[in-house]
């Protein structure tokens, strides 16, 4: 299912013509600097207090100017005109806005347009893409229409020198394009950084200081050390594959992650589930944004997939450590000795055992002695 996106683009290229009848370059300069181009009744002043008389047209930008004058135009002319005599291919680009989403994120609000925001979204897309496909000599100029219900930009591109002859860009330069402009009309940069916070700096550093098999885990999670001891045996001998991306760790991937999903219940149970809240608002901005439901949940999969290799990574780091301390007993045995490591092994589970039933038979007696004071005190004050 798609959504109507909040951002289109449009490409295509013009290969110079040698017919009388091809359309030149600065025609199509013209085209997007005409003046039926932009409704004069809608010259609006942007959210920097940038003023402009609204009986003129914002007309033309490039990379350094916002506005360019006479003298500069005459510039941008003469740059199109030579590069089509070399031999340069014109690409045309059309950035268009759905209006609703625009007042969404706050560029349009009633009759006022942050053109400067689209300005710089514009440069920040056409600057990335010229970069993702080695355009070093590029020249580009752009304009910002009103003149139809979506307000769009034109962006035109020729190269100066070192001409290529292939029109055709790559569709993620294209896309990338799309996401600069998205991302810096619309920052989610904060929103992201509390996402990775959580995954980063609380659960994994949570895990970090605290190891699992423990006596209290073992006292009031089992299941949690049942789950823990059980990856821990089935581990590849080959040390090296214990990371959760590697191929030997595929198998215990699913096991991995039913050990966070328990691990995030018992210390994270609301922090998780604000998480999730936060992340789905993200989820939904992709799908506004991009007005693809794929993309968006291929955004909610990357996250959650984070956080599971993140945690997974932190739970094999802990059993590394937990296998250098059973090496040196390792290497001191002999296959004679296998009956006496299984003895000790036992032995040592039987100690735990008991120190643990000594513990919960202590609190047990100390539970009695302290309901039978309690009654001998209501003895007492009945005179029983």
């Amino acid at each position: 299912m798609r959504e109507t996106p909040g951002v289109v683009i449009k490409s295509k290229f013009k290969v110079p013509g040698t017919k009388k009848k091809s359309r030149r370059y600065t025609t199509y300069l013209d085209y997007i600097n005409r003046p039926d181009a932009k409704d004069s009744r809608e010259q609006f002043e942007t959210y920097h207090d940038y003023m402009e008389d609204e009986t003129k047209s914002s007309g033309l930008f490039t990379r350094e100017d916002d506005r360019l004058n006479d003298e500069k135009r005459r510039a941008v002319r003469d740059i199109f005109k030579h590069a089509q005599e070399n031999g340069s291919i014109l690409w045309q680009d059309v950035i268009s806005f759905d209006n609703a989403w625009l007042r969404e994120i706050g560029v349009l609000h009633k009759d006022l347009i942050d053109e400067k925001r689209l300005i710089q979204a514009t440069r920040n897309a056409v600057e990335a893409m010229l970069q993702k496909e080695k355009m070093v000599h590029a020249y580009w100029t752009g304009a910002v229409h009103y003149n139809t219900d979506n307000i769009h930009v034109h962006v035109a591109i020729v190269e100066t020198s070192h001409i290529r002859e292939r029109g055709k860009r790559k569709p993620k330069s294209i896309e990338l394009m799309k996401s600069k402009v998205i991302h810096s009309l619309a920052d989610r940069t904060k929103e992201q950084e509390k996402l990775n916070a959580f995954i980063r700096d609380e659960l994994v550093v949570h895990k970090r200081n605290r190891k699992i098999p423990t006596l209290p885990n073992r006292v009031l999670h089992p299941d949690l050390v049942r789950q823990f001891k059980d990856i821990y045996e089935r581990l590849p001998e080959d040390k090296r594959q214990w990371r959760y991306n590697m191929n030997g760790m595929k198998p215990l991937r699913e096991s991995l992650d039913r050990l966070t999903d328990r691990y995030i219940d018992i210390h994270f149970k609301s922090e998780f589930q604000a998480f999730n809240e936060r992340l789905e608002q993200e989820v939904s901005f992709h799908r506004r944004s991009y007005g693809d439901t794929e993309k968006a949940e291929r955004y909610l999969t990357t996250k959650r997939q984070d956080l599971y290799t993140r945690m997974g990574n932190a739970i094999l780091s802990e059993m590394r450590d937990l296998s250098k301390k059973q090496a040196p007993f390792k290497k001191s045995e002999t296959p004679k000795h296998s009956v006496r490591r299984a003895f000790n092994q036992q032995k040592i589970f039987n100690e735990s055992l008991y120190r643990i039933e000594r513990h919960m038979n202590d609190e047990f007696e100390h539970l009695k002695n302290q309901r039978a004071f309690e009654q001998l005190e209501r003895d007492i004050e009945y005179g029983k």
